[in-house]
């Protein structure tokens, strides 16, 4: 599922976390949170040579792996798998980057304290984003990425064969 802001803001006392008593409380659904961060920076980044204005912010779903919650961000500037620990303590400090192990892939991460939110970890899909014109194609890339790094493919379509053209298949 790939959501472009707005996003409902309906969440309880503490918007976007679980609190039932983990070590630290980790997001349900961190998406509505970067997005509105991301959606308040865009007119300070929109005189600069790497905003694309044709774009929008727009996240994927977050999937849960191991320590991480994973999900992939889209902004005018940058496509960003985007990974936010269970525990920011585990994490190198921000700056530093650190190897995390999906089913489909292995990625390093630049690990940044995100102004907002906290303790996120980030690896560059695409930046800047000039090669998109459409947010319907940055949407379709952006999944495609997640699924990807899940290690969920979509299935090619079945060879077309001379029996099945014109009988259909059976």
């Amino acid at each position: 599922m790939l959501r472009t802001t707005p996003y409902p803001d309906s969440y309880g006392d503490k918007p976007g976390h679980d609190t039932r008593g983990s070590a630290r409380a980790v997001p349900l659904d961190p998406a509505p949170r970067l997005a509105a961060l991301w959606q308040a920076i865009a007119p300070h980044m929109a005189d600069l040579p790497i905003y694309n204005p044709k774009l929008t912010v727009q996240m994927t779903e977050f999937r849960r792996h191991g320590p991480w919650t994973v999900g992939v961000a889209v902004t005018p500037w940058f496509m960003n798998v985007v990974a936010i620990p269970d525990d920011p303590a585990a994490v190198p400090l921000p700056g530093g980057s650190v190897a995390i192990a999906l089913p489909g892939a292995e990625i390093e991460a630049t690990v940044s304290d995100l102004d907002g939110f906290g303790r996120i970890a980030s690896a560059s899909l695409f930046s800047p984003m000039d090669v998109f014109d459409d947010p319907a194609v940055t949407g379709v890339t952006a999944l495609a990425a997640l699924n990807a790094l899940f290690g969920l493919q979509d299935e090619p379509a079945p060879a077309l064969d001379r029996r099945r053209l014109f009988f259909g298949s059976r």
